[in-house]
């Protein structure tokens, strides 16, 4: 989520208010963002798993706006996964057993976890409007020391 957030990251909160019948706030757990990662850096970041989508081995998570993503194959094929996001929600797939028997030959993040991404994501985000990464122009690029 840090770097769907452009490097700003907030813990989670599962309450963030809680009023009484009156409208009093007896609880106030908004999230208070705070900037961790170089700006430039994650904007970089996520231009480049951009590509992962778009041309990549995540190409079967491609979800006709822009999304940023991660394909994992273990070497034993026992764990694929599939972890991707867009400005404004983070989610991953895995699968694998609970005995650690490997999947099957061939079986690869990008052609079984990602297309399960793919599905939630075009569900999750019906209702949200496409929004975009900045760019790394947008942002100074850090000096080298």
């Amino acid at each position: 989520a840090t770097f769907a957030n452009n490097g700003w990251h907030s813990d989670t909160t599962l309450i963030v208010r809680v009023t009484d019948s009156k409208g009093n706030v007896l609880l106030d757990n908004t999230p208070k963002p705070k900037l961790v990662l170089d700006q430039w850096a994650v904007a970089s970041l996520n231009h480049t798993l951009t590509g992962v989508i778009n041309g990549g081995t995540g190409k079967s998570a491609h979800i006709g706006r822009q999304a940023a993503g991660k394909t994992g194959t273990t070497s034993s094929e026992r764990d694929v996964w599939f972890v991707g996001y867009v400005p404004q929600m983070a989610t991953a797939v895995w699968i694998g057993r609970d005995n650690n028997r490997p999947l099957g030959r061939g079986v690869t993040g990008g052609g079984y976890a990602a297309p399960i991404w793919r599905s939630f994501m075009i569900q999750a985000l019906r209702r949200e409007p496409a929004r975009y990464f900045p760019r790394p122009s947008k942002f100074k690029r850090p000096r080298s020391k």
